[in-house]
C-alpha cells in the first residue's frame, strides 16, 4: 500500500467512524422483507406502496409506484421510509415530482423524480462525512479513468441521494435468466418490485448486453436466492456485458422453468416466470413492465437481500444497542 493511499483511507476511517461500510451490503431477511414500509404521503390518508413500488431509472433518478388512481398535484407527494417496529420511525423521504404515467393492463404506473431527499439513519454529520467523501471520490476519479469501469451511469447529486434513501427498504437480489434462439444469459440484478395486480417492473442498465437481449427474447424467469449462495451469484455480475453464456458452463446445476422451459438454478427458493409487456427506455436504464405467468415458492429460509451502507450502519448500532441492552 503506497503512503497516499494509507493516508487516504486513515482520513476516511477517521470522518466515518463505524459507518465505514460498502455502499452495497448484503444482508439476510425472509421474502418478503419485514423490516422497512414505505409509505406515499400527500395523497389523502398515508397509502402503504411498500409491494406497489420500485425503483425505475437511475439516471435521471426515476421511482415507479403502482396506483389506482391519480393521487393529483404532485407539490405535497413524498414516499416515507419507516422502521415496520409499532413507532413507525421515519428513516427516509423522498419528495416526488410527477414525471410520466403508463398505463398497463392493471394499475397504472406512475414515475415520479425527485424534487427533495432526507435521510435520518445517522446523525447529520456522519451523513455530512459521508456526502463530502463521495464528492471527493467522484472529484477524484475524473482524473483516473481507468476506475470508472464499472461506474458508467452519471447520477446527480440528488439521484445519488434518493437512489441510497430508496435502498433503506431491503431490495432483494435475483438471477435473471432469458433465451432467445441460440443466445441466453443469466445474471444478478436488483432493481425491481411488485407494482400490484400480478405485476412488475424491473430495470436493467441500457448500455450493457442484457437489456436488449430481454427486449427481443419478451420474458424471463426471475430466481430468488438463499443467503448461502449469495457468493455464486455475485461471480455473475460480468454477464451483463456478455452477449451470451453456455448453460452447461455455470458454476451450479439448473433445470428448466414450469411454463418457458428456460433453465434456472436448482438451488432457487422461488421462481416467478415474466411475459413482458411493454418496454421504456427511461435514460440510463431501461424499464420493462411484465406479467407474472407462474410463481412458484420452493423452500423457504434467509434471502440474498441488499441495503446502502448507511442503513446497514444503522442495523448494527440498532443491533449493538439491543445485545448491551440484554446483557
Amino acid at each position: 500500500m503506497s503512503l497516499q493511499n494509507g493516508a487516504r483511507k486513515i482520513i476516511r476511517r477517521m470522518a466515518l467512524g463505524d459507518t465505514d461500510l460498502p455502499q452495497q451490503c448484503t444482508i439476510e431477511l425472509p421474502d418478503p422483507q419485514d423490516e422497512i414500509r414505505v409509505w406515499l404521503h400527500g395523497a389523502g390518508a398515508p397509502r402503504d406502496v411498500t409491494d406497489a413500488h420500485a425503483p425505475a431509472c437511475a439516471a435521471p433518478f426515476l421511482i415507479g409506484i403502482g396506483l389506482d388512481d391519480d393521487p393529483g398535484p404532485s407539490a405535497q407527494l413524498s414516499l416515507k421510509f419507516c422502521e415496520s417496529h409499532p413507532d413507525r420511525r421515519v428513516l427516509g423521504e423522498i419528495g416526488l415530482a410527477s414525471a410520466r404515467a403508463i398505463k398497463t393492463s392493471g394499475q397504472t404506473l406512475r414515475l415520479f423524480q425527485a424534487r427533495s431527499c432526507r435521510n435520518y439513519c445517522l446523525p447529520w454529520a456522519r451523513l455530512l462525512a459521508h456526502r463530502l467523501y463521495q464528492t471527493y471520490t467522484k472529484f477524484r476519479r475524473r482524473g483516473h479513468p481507468e476506475e470508472n469501469r464499472n461506474t458508467d451511469v452519471p447520477i446527480d447529486a440528488l439521484g445519488t441521494r434518493s437512489m441510497i434513501v430508496a435502498f433503506i427498504c431491503p431490495r432483494p437480489v435475483v438471477l435473471v435468466s432469458v433465451s432467445h434462439g441460440e443466445t441466453a444469459n443469466i445474471f444478478p440484478m436488483n432493481l425491481l418490485g411488485s407494482i400490484g395486480n400480478g405485476q412488475m417492473t424491473f430495470a436493467l442498465n441500457s448500455s450493457r448486453q442484457a437489456a436488449p437481449l430481454v427486449e427481443q427474447a419478451g420474458r424471463v424467469v426471475l430466481s430468488n436466492i438463499p443467503s448461502a449462495e449469495s457468493d455464486v451469484a455475485r461471480q455473475l455480475r460480468g454477464n451483463h456485458r456478455k452477449e451470451s453464456v453456455l448453460w452447461d458452463q455455470l458454476p451450479f446445476e439448473t433445470s428448466p422453468s414450469p411454463a418457458f422451459g428456460i433453465p434456472v438454478p436448482c438451488f432457487a427458493t422461488r421462481i416467478r416466470e415474466l411475459q413482458v409487456d411493454a418496454v421504456h427506455k427511461l435514460g440510463s436504464h431501461t424499464l420493462f413492465v411484465a406479467r407474472v405467468v407462474h410463481d412458484e415458492r420452493r423452500s423457504a429460509g434467509p434471502q440474498f437481500t441488499m441495503v446502502h451502507g448507511i442503513y446497514q450502519a444503522r442495523r448494527l448500532r440498532r443491533q449493538a444497542g439491543a445485545h448491551r441492552s440484554s446483557e
